[in-house]
C-alpha cells in the first residue's frame, strides 16, 4: 500500500511517527469485497416540490448511444457499453437498475461478466465521454448530478470534468478502498451523486463530461450510471460536513470518547464543519450542537460559495458522572430556506458513560485494518484526566480475521522528551477461534497498569503474522481519527504510522479481571518486539523455582540459552539479537518443568 510521508503535528513529536498509513482495507472470504472526494454530495432520490425543482442546463439519460464517446484502453476488450435492460446488474439486492428511466439505457461496465478465467488479471480501464461541448455561458454556479448504482471490489471510479474541451480535467473519484470495503460494498440504487462544478465550469462554453472506470487488474464487479444532468446551482443549500468533537487532554487534540469511565469524565466541546452548497454567499450560519436539556450554538459565520468551514459552539457539555447513556444532536441553519435541508444534521451520536470501559470507537464494526498477514500492531491514544487502573484491552476483531491468529495487547507511554512510545504493560498470547472473529476479545493485562492523571497513553492490538498466508489478525475499525491519535505500527519497515481510520481498541478498568498468570509466574513479555540488536526477557516468579530460558528459530534449532539456576520474583533477561537473521523466533521460559512460550520477531 502507498505510504504518504507526512509531518507531525500532534503536541509532542514522535521522532519515528512520519506517515499516514493506508492500511484500511480488509480482504473478504467471499469472491470479491472513501471518503468520497472532492466537492462531492451524495443522497438518496427523493420527489422535487415546486420550490425544488432544478434549473437543467443540459442533460442525458444515455438513450442515445451516439451522444457518448467510449474508449478502452486496458489489457481486457470489455468496457462501457450501454444497457436497456435493467436486470443486467449482477448483484441480487441491487437488482434491477434504479434510474429513473433505466428502461430507455442507461451506462454499464461489467467486470463480473468480462474478467473470469480468460481474462482475470487483464485490467478493464474505459471512458465514456459526452460528444458535443456543453455550452455553460452566462451560468456561473452549476453542478454535475447523475443516478448510479455499483457494488465494490479493488476497482476505482469516477468522474472527469473539462471546461476547455478536454484539454485539462478535473478529477472526482468516486470509490476507492476505504468507504466502499466491507461491509458497505453495495451502493445506494440508485445513488445520486452531486458535485459542484463551478469553479471548474461555470461560465465556460466547452464542457465535456467523462465517467470512467478501472477493474486495476482485478476481477471486479461492475458500474451502471444513467441520467446524468448539468443544473443551476441553487441559492442556498448548506451541507454538514463532519463534526468535530471531545475532550482535550494532555495529548494536545480534542479525541472523540464514545464510552467514557466515570473517573474520566471531562468537559467536551462541539464544532461542525460545513459547506456552502449554493451559489450564495451566506453570513448567518450556525450550528447547534443538543444533549437534552443542554444547547449551545455558534456566533453566526459567513461562508463563500463552494466553500467549507469550522463553527465553533462555544459552551461545554460534561456529561453526569453517573452510568447511562446521552444522544447528542448537531445541524446547521441559517436565516434562508434551505434547499435540501435533509443534510444539514448528523445522524445522532451517543456517548455512554460506564463503570469500566473507555473507547473512541461508537462500537459499530465499520471496516478492519491489517497487514496481509505480517505482523501490526495498532490502536488509539487515550488521555487520562483523574488517576485509575487499568486491567484489560478490548479489542473488536473482524470477521474476516483467522481463527488461530495469535493476537497480543501492549500499553505504551509516551516519553515527554524525545516522544517516543515506550512499552509499559502487555498482556500474554491469546489464539483467536472461530468464536472471537465479529466480536470483543479481553485480554488481561500481565499485571494490572497505573494510570496517571495528565498523562496520554497508546493502547495497541497486535499480531506477529504468519508469513503473508492468511489475512491473520484483521482489527475491526469504526469511524475517523484526527491525524496523530491513531496509531499502526507496521512490522515489516519497523516504523509507525498514523492512521484515520479509528482501531476497535479499548481501555478495560474493571478491577475484576483477572491478570494473566503461567505456572506460577506472570507470563512472559518481551520488549523491543520487534527487535534488531538485543531484546530484553520479563518476567515475574511467584516463589522459588528453577529457570532456563532459550530461544529457537522455527526449525526448533536453539540461537540462545541461560540457565538461571533458583530465582524468585521479578526476573529480566537481556538477549543480545544482533546476530540472529531476520525473522520469527520463539522464547521459552520453563520454570520447574512448565514452559512458556511467546514468539520475537527480529527485524534487521
Amino acid at each position: 500500500m502507498k505510504k504518504i510521508y507526512l509531518s507531525f503535528l500532534g503536541l509532542l513529536a514522535i521522532g519515528s511517527v512520519t506517515a499516514q498509513v493506508n492500511k484500511s482495507n480488509v480482504a473478504p472470504l467471499v469472491k470479491k469485497q472513501s471518503p468520497v472526494i472532492g466537492t462531492v454530495k451524495t443522497t438518496t432520490p427523493k420527489p422535487a416540490t415546486a420550490e425544488e425543482k432544478a434549473t437543467i442546463i443540459w442533460e442525458d439519460d444515455f438513450s442515445s448511444p451516439a451522444t457518448w464517446n467510449l474508449a478502452n484502453v486496458g489489457l481486457n476488450p470489455a468496457g462501457w457499453e450501454f444497457s436497456t435492460t435493467p436486470a443486467d446488474i449482477p448483484v441480487g439486492a441491487l437488482s434491477p437498475m434504479g434510474s429513473t428511466t433505466a428502461a430507455n439505457g442507461f451506462l454499464f461496465v461489467n467486470s463480473d461478466a468480462n474478467n473470469g478465467s480468460d481474462f482475470d488479471g487483464f485490467d478493464i480501464i474505459t471512458t465514456a465521454t459526452n460528444v458535443t461541448p456543453i455550452d455553460l455561458t452566462g451560468y456561473p454556479y452549476v453542478k454535475l448530478k447523475y443516478q448510479h448504482n455499483f457494488r465494490w471490489w479493488k476497482d476505482t471510479r469516477g468522474v472527469r470534468v473539462s471546461a476547455d474541451n478536454g484539454a485539462t480535467w478535473t478529477d472526482f473519484e468516486m470509490s476507492n478502498e476505504t468507504e466502499y470495503s466491507l461491509p458497505d460494498q453495495n451502493s445506494g440504487n440508485p445513488e445520486v451523486t452531486s458535485i459542484d462544478i463551478s469553479s471548474i465550469a461555470g461560465g465556460a462554453s466547452q464542457v465535456l463530461v467523462q465517467f470512467y472506470y478501472d477493474d486495476n487488474d482485478y476481477w471486479g464487479w461492475y458500474w451502471a450510471v444513467d441520467d446524468v444532468s448539468i443544473e443551476v446551482l441553487e441559492d442556498y443549500d448548506l451541507t454538514f460536513v463532519s463534526p468535530y468533537w471531545g475532550s482535550t487532554g494532555a495529548w494536545g487534540a480534542r479525541l472523540p470518547y464514545f464510552s467514557i469511565p466515570t473517573s474520566q469524565i471531562a468537559p467536551i466541546d462541539f464544532s461542525g464543519g460545513v459547506k456552502n452548497s449554493g451559489a450564495m454567499i451566506q453570513n448567518d450560519i450556525t450550528v447547534t450542537a443538543t444533549v437534552g436539556a443542554f444547547t449551545t450554538t455558534s456566533a453566526p459565520g459567513s461562508i463563500a460559495q463552494g466553500v467549507i468551514d469550522t463553527l465553533d459552539c462555544p459552551a461545554q457539555w460534561t456529561p453526569a458522572s453517573t452510568v447511562g447513556s446521552s444522544t447528542v444532536n448537531m445541524s446547521t441553519a441559517s436565516g434562508q430556506t434551505d434547499a435540501f435541508a435533509d443534510d444539514n444534521s448528523l445522524a445522532p451520536i451517543t456517548v455512554n458513560v460506564t463503570n469500566f470501559s473507555y473507547s473512541r470507537d461508537n462500537g459499530v464494526a465499520e471496516n478492519g485494518t491489517f497487514n496481509g498477514g505480517e505482523g501490526f500492531e495498532a490502536g488509539n491514544i487515550y488521555d487520562m484526566y483523574a488517576a485509575a487502573t487499568m486491567y484489560g484491552v478490548d479489542v473488536y476483531i473482524n470477521g474476516v480475521a483467522e481463527a488461530g491468529a495469535e493476537i497480543y495487547a501492549t500499553v505504551y507511554t509516551i516519553d515527554a522528551a524525545t516522544g517516543d512510545f515506550v512499552y509499559a504493560n502487555g498482556t500474554a498470547p491469546y489464539v483467536l477461534d472461530a468464536a472471537d472473529l465479529d466480536a470483543v476479545v479481553t485480554l488481561p493485562l500481565l499485571t494490572s497498569q497505573s494510570l496517571n492523571a495528565g498523562e496520554p497513553y497508546l493502547v495497541v492490538v497486535g499480531s506477529f503474522g504468519d508469513g503473508g498466508a492468511t489475512n491473520d489478525l484483521v482489527i475491526a475499525t469504526s469511524g475517523t481519527s484526527e491525524d496523530n491519535t491513531s496509531y499502526y505500527f507496521d512490522m515489516t519497515d519497523q516504523t509507525w504510522y498514523y492512521t484515520n481510520s479509528t482501531p476497535m481498541v479499548r481501555m478495560n478498568m474493571d478491577p475484576s479481571l483477572s491478570v494473566g498468570e503461567v505456572a506460577g509466574s506472570s507470563v512472559l513479555s518481551v520488549y523491543p518486539n520487534p527487535s534488531n540488536a538485543s531484546t530484553t526477557v520479563s518476567f515475574d516468579v511467584k516463589g522459588d523455582a528453577e529457570v532456563s530460558v532459550n530461544v529457537t528459530d522455527l526449525s526448533g534449532k536453539v540461537v540462545y540459552a541461560s540457565n538461571l539456576g533458583s530465582v524468585k520474583g521479578a526476573q529480566k533477561v537481556n538477549i543480545n539479537t544482533e546476530s540472529l537473521n531476520s525473522g520469527i523466533y520463539m522464547v521459552n521460559v520453563n520454570m520447574n518443568g512448565t514452559v512458556s512460550t511467546t514468539k520475537l520477531v527480529v527485524k534487521k
